[in-house]
Parts: C-alpha cells; sequence; structure tokens
C-alpha cells in the first residue's frame, strides 16, 4: 500500500449538508477501492489563486490515506465525475504529514 494525499476544492456555494455529503463520497470512493483512511482536515472557505469556473473562493478538504497506485485511478475517475468538486489533486508521499498542517493552523 502506498500513502496519498488528497486536496479536493468544492464549490463555495453548498450548504454544510452539501459538504458534508460530498466528504462522504470521497470517504466511500477510497473505501472501496480497497483504500484506508488515515486523517483528514477541513481546510474551511479560502480565496483561490484564480478564478475556477467563475468562482474566487473554494471549500478545502485534505484527506490523508493508504491505497495501491493502481486503484488511484477509479478514485479520480470518481471525483472528476463529481460536479460539486471543482479541483482536485492526489500526491504520493514518502509519509503522510503530522496533523496539524500549516493551513488547518492558519484557520485558527
Amino acid at each position: 500500500m502506498n500513502h496519498f494525499e488528497l486536496v479536493c476544492i468544492l464549490k463555495p456555494d453548498l450548504g454544510k449538508q452539501s459538504q458534508d455529503q460530498v466528504e462522504e463520497n470521497m470517504k466511500k470512493y477510497i473505501n472501496e477501492s480497497g483504500g484506508k483512511i488515515v486523517d483528514q482536515e477541513i481546510w474551511g472557505l479560502k480565496n483561490l489563486a484564480y478564478p475556477i469556473k467563475k468562482s474566487n473562493k473554494g471549500y478545502y478538504i485534505f484527506i490523508q490515506f493508504d491505497i495501491d497506485a493502481k486503484e488511484l485511478l477509479n478514485i479520480n475517475k470518481s471525483l472528476n465525475l463529481n460536479e460539486n468538486i471543482i479541483r482536485h489533486l492526489s500526491v504520493k508521499v514518502e509519509n503522510h504529514e503530522k496533523l496539524p498542517t500549516m493551513m488547518a493552523q492558519q484557520k485558527n
């Protein structure tokens, strides 16, 4: 199993219930692909560096998980189909970063 970190940016106009539903779907995608979620953080609403789909802000979610690399393609396909996710990025890491991250510390 490889270590991965996933950052998803959700549409800023989603309600709390919709944000929670997208988060649960992301976890479901990972678990159904044989992955194991290690930890997660909600970074909240942040300014984007440039407008994406006419939005200047986005709601950020950070997830650390372990999965076989060949299964990551299925997760990316599922995330691409979710219309509430405007961007996502999965990165393979040697070791998971110790939480809380700098982004979560800035939020407080």
